[in-house]
């Protein structure tokens, strides 16, 4: 995936292997950035790498 990719919901939960659900309470909870577009939340790729390497440590 390059850097730039913006990435769905449905698919950060198949990336962290959880629910869309979840992701959506981390979203609301300030865990994981996100940007919304019209309905839906967008997260860049770049700020999933982000949230693991600073949760991992």
């Amino acid at each position: 995936m390059g850097m730039n990719e913006i990435l769905t919901v449905k698919e950060v939960a198949l990336l962290l292997k959880t629910t869309r659900q979840q992701v959506r309470k981390m979203i609301q909870n300030g865990e994981l950035p996100a940007v919304k577009v019209g309905r839906e939340w967008r997260v860049p790729y770049n700020l999933i790498e982000t949230f693991f390497s600073e949760n991992l440590a």
